[in-house]
């Protein structure tokens, strides 16, 4: 069962869906619904894949190399200074797991849509 935060990124991300649609398509159907929630399913699993990767510490090696070549004030970093810096995964206290649901579930809803509109 989703979340709190999951429950509200669907509600917010189906309100938005069915608003774009009236301002774009000038009407509801069902292909509008499916194209419009189609953008926001992939904007909150990007979202979710994006903060995973950083978590997990993918950019943590790339950031060390680049805090060893950059010049501090005119002086370069000595090691223990660069050992001091916070790693980029342990800056971001970001939770994933709503959007991540979130996501999903839109995925799922823009894949029943779909169906339903190829059966009708």
């Amino acid at each position: 069962m989703p979340n709190n935060r999951s429950a509200t990124l669907i509600i917010v991300s189906l309100c938005l869906t069915i608003l774009l649609s009236f301002i774009i398509y000038h009407k509801v159907t069902i292909l509008s619904f499916i194209n419009i929630s189609f953008f926001f399913a992939a904007g909150l699993l990007f979202i979710s894949f994006f903060t995973i990767t950083i978590k997990g510490g993918f950019f943590d090696g790339i950031t060390y190399g680049f805090r060893r070549m950059f010049i501090s004030k005119g002086n370069e970093l000595s090691k223990q200074e660069v050992d001091e810096m916070i790693p980029v995964s342990e800056l971001l206290p970001f939770d994933h797991s709503p959007f991540l649901t979130s996501g999903l579930i839109m995925t799922v809803i823009v894949v029943i849509g779909t169906l339903l509109y190829y059966q009708f």
